[in-house]
C-alpha cells in the first residue's frame, strides 16, 4: 500500500492564528506603506483610517507644492544624496532632471540650471489671482499655462529670488498635523526646514504677505518665521550657511545624525560638528559640489 501523504492544501484548511510581527519590521513596513499611497487617492479609499495620506504638494494656498534643487553635476548630485540621505529616483527621469521618490515635499534635482540651488514651488487656490499678486507686488511672472501636473506660472519675488506657483484642487486637512503648527518632516530624508535668503526682509514680507497671506512672528535682528505654512519656513538676510546671496536653503531630517554626517564626510561632502539646539540635533553641511544644507534629527 502506497505511503501516506500529508495533503500540503491541509494548511489553508487550519484556522486563522493572529500573530504579532516583530515591531522593528511592522514600523518599517508602516513607513512604506505610507510613502507607497499617492496623494491621489480619496481618503475615502483608504483600508484603515489610521493611515495617514502622505501629501506631497501641501495642503493650502501658499505651502510648498515642489522644490527643483538645481545642481552643476546631476550623476553626482544623485550619488550623494543616495548615500547620505536614502533617496531613490523614479525610472524614465531624463539625463538633465530626475524625481526624488516618496520624500515630503516632492523634489526634483536638475542639472544645468542657470543659478545652482534650490527653487520653490508655490500652491495656490487661484492661479489667476495669484499671478494678479505677484504683478501688484513688484514680482514678475508668465502668464498662467497649462502642464500635465497642474496650471503653472514661473517668476521672480520682488527682489529677484525664482519661483513658481501650481493651482491645484483642496485636500483634505493633514491628519498629521492636528494639533500642531509646524510640519518638519515625518520620517528620515523628508525635508526638515526651508531658509528663505532675502536682501531685504520688510520687503519679502510686503511680498509673500501679499501673495500668500503669509504671517511672520519676526524674531532676532535679521530673521523671522513664517507662520502656519508647510514645510517650516524661516527668512534671514544673513544665513550660517553658504554666501549671503538671495535664495533658498534645505535642511533634511535624519534618524541618526552622527552616522548622517559620517556619509555626508564620506562622499566628499562637508559637516560642521552636530551641535543641541531647542529643537534638535543639528549639522551645518555642504554636499560634494559646494550647496550648502542641514541635517536634523529630532
Amino acid at each position: 500500500m502506497p505511503e501516506s501523504r500529508a495533503d500540503p492544501f491541509d494548511a489553508l484548511r487550519a484556522p486563522i492564528t493572529p500573530l504579532a510581527p516583530d515591531p522593528a519590521f511592522a514600523a518599517a513596513l508602516r513607513v512604506r506603506l505610507l510613502r507607497a499611497v499617492p496623494p491621489s487617492i480619496p481618503e475615502e479609499h483608504l483600508v484603515s483610517t489610521e493611515m495617514a495620506i502622505r501629501q506631497r504638494n501641501g495642503f493650502r494656498h501658499g505651502d510648498v507644492s515642489y522644490i527643483t534643487l538645481g545642481l552643476p553635476d546631476l550623476a553626482r548630485g544623485r550619488a550623494f544624496y543616495g548615500a547620505v540621505l536614502g533617496w531613490r529616483f523614479s525610472p524614465g527621469s531624463s539625463e538633465h532632471g530626475v524625481q526624488v521618490d516618496d520624500i515630503v515635499p516632492m523634489m526634483g534635482l536638475s542639472e544645468g540650471e542657470a543659478v545652482p540651488g534650490a527653487v520653490l514651488g508655490f500652491r495656490v487656490d487661484d492661479i489667476t489671482a495669484a499671478v494678479a499678486a505677484v504683478r501688484a507686488h513688484g514680482g514678475t511672472i508668465s502668464d498662467p499655462h497649462r502642464e500635465p501636473y497642474a496650471m503653472a506660472a514661473e517668476g521672480y519675488d520682488n527682489q529677484g529670488i525664482p519661483f513658481y506657483l501650481h493651482e491645484m484642487p483642496p485636500v483634505p486637512a493633514d491628519p498629521a498635523a492636528s494639533g500642531r503648527e509646524f510640519h518638519n518632516g515625518d520620517v528620515h530624508g523628508d525635508v526638515s526646514y526651508l531658509t528663505m535668503v532675502v536682501p531685504d526682509l520688510d520687503a519679502a514680507h510686503e511680498f509673500y504677505r501679499g501673495v500668500f497671506a503669509w504671517t511672520f512672528n519676526i524674531g532676532r535682528a535679521g530673521g523671522a518665521q513664517v507662520s502656519g505654512v508647510a514645510p517650516q519656513i524661516g527668512m534671514t538676510t544673513r544665513p550660517e550657511a553658504g554666501p549671503a546671496t538671495a535664495g533658498v536653503i534645505l535642511c533634511y531630517r535624519v534618524d541618526d545624525i552622527a552616522a548622517a554626517v559620517q556619509r555626508v564626510q564620506g562622499m566628499g561632502g562637508q559637516a560642521s560638528e552636530v551641535a543641541q539646539r531647542p529643537y534638535g540635533l543639528e549639522s551645518l553641511c555642504a554636499d560634494d559640489q559646494g550647496t550648502p544644507f542641514y541635517l536634523h534629527q529630532f
